[in-house]
């Protein structure tokens, strides 16, 4: 099975996640996100569903919107110190 990785880049309001198959090849997608509200789009859902299942995204996501929130709330402590 597929797994990946997730990398939050705050200072650039993006979560950037590599996705590694089983035969090693690599996609990379990037997820940009609003600093003050974490709203943020997820396109490719539906092709990431047909090639690796819906709970395998599930938790994906989860962990997209885990960092999302820690940039969220960075933001809001840079907003606070200002």
């Amino acid at each position: 099975m597929a797994s990946y990785t997730a990398e939050l880049d705050s200072s650039s309001n993006i979560v950037q996640v590599v996705v590694t198959e089983d035969d090693g090849s690599e996609h990379d997608y990037q997820f940009d996100f609003d600093p003050r509200t974490g709203r943020w789009e997820f396109s490719e859902r539906d092709l990431l569903e047909r090639d690796f299942g819906e709970e395998w995204v599930d938790e994906m996501e989860e962990e997209i919107e885990r960092l999302i929130e820690k940039g969220v709330e960075a933001n809001q402590e840079d907003d606070e110190e200002e």
